[in-house]
């Protein structure tokens, strides 16, 4: 079951309301005091047939607490989609922006609008329901950004490696909403499960059982495809220059957060690169 502020936003997108047009202002008023009349006296209206529907509003309720972080509009959308169709759209689309390396880099309306059409393409066989919809992915993957940069896995990383690289993490954050650790953690987090695209100088066979290779930090250029990889990243303000702090964030994470560091290889690693950034 929707909520007010939640109905109101779906007869508001169904009905193509702009409450910014000046010119039908009085229209306006009257069409969103009618919403507020139907969802008292006709959603709520709940007869003795769809008091069998209690379960299915628990679990849309349920669903709805998931989506807290999100936009309201947003999460109209997304709770209307599941209460009539039973999809959470934000998990499948969330998968489609995954497949994108480069996503957690974006800060543009250009980008999301591009990517937008893209996943629509994708989305629209699967799931006709969306059929006109593209203005509300696009909304959803603005919104799917930001609520994924503030509260992916590296939102309570106290990641500290010198003033210099913190000050660029923290001002690319608050200047542009971009988080340049989450982005170092995904891209390592494909690239871990997929040693196909280990370059095989970087491969060594491996001690464990459940994989074929370890991958070898300790190689001296290219490490984990930052070569092309940052050949291919957007180029914007906050990431021209800045490929050796990419790379120690990757070494980091990768030492901290997916293969450990038993060999104490960090501060080895640390001393090789530091002197370089201070002379930039």
């Amino acid at each position: 079951m929707l909520s007010l502020e939640e109905y109101i936003a779906r007869r508001k997108k169904e009905d193509r309301i702009n409450e910014f047009n000046t010119d039908d202002r009085n229209e306006n008023m009257r069409v969103c005091v009618n919403y507020v009349f139907e969802y008292f006296n006709n959603y709520l209206n709940i007869t003795d047939a769809e008091e069998k529907t209690v379960l299915k509003d628990e679990k849309v309720d349920k669903y709805r607490q998931k989506l807290k972080e999100y936009d309201q509009e947003v999460k109209a959308w997304l709770v209307g989609i599941y209460s009539e169709y039973g999809r959470q759209m934000n998990l499948s689309i969330g998968k489609l922006l995954k497949e994108d390396d480069f996503f957690f880099l974006y800060d543009s309306d250009k980008e999301f609008r591009s990517l937008s059409y893209d996943c629509y393409a994708k989305l629209i066989k699967k799931y006709p329901f969306i059929k006109d919809q593209t203005e509300m992915l696009f909304l959803f993957i603005k919104d799917y950004h930001q609520v994924m940069s503030q509260t992916g896995v590296t939102n309570n990383d106290k990641v500290f490696i010198t003033e210099e690289i913190n000050n660029w993490i923290d001002e690319t954050w608050a200047k542009y909403r971009v988080n340049i650790l989450e982005f170092v953690f995904n891209w390592l987090n494909y690239f871990s499960n997929n040693e196909d695209v280990w370059p095989p100088t970087h491969r060594r066979k491996s001690k464990y059982d459940f994989r074929k290779y370890d991958y070898d930090i300790k190689q001296k250029s290219n490490l984990f495809n930052l070569d092309s990889l940052y050949r291919k990243m957007p180029k914007k303000t906050f990431t021209k220059g800045r490929k050796q702090e990419f790379e120690i964030l990757m070494m980091y994470y990768w030492l901290h957060s997916f293969e450990g560091d038993d060999d104490g290889y960090w501060q080895e690693y640390l001393e090789k690169t530091l002197p370089a950034l201070k002379d930039k």
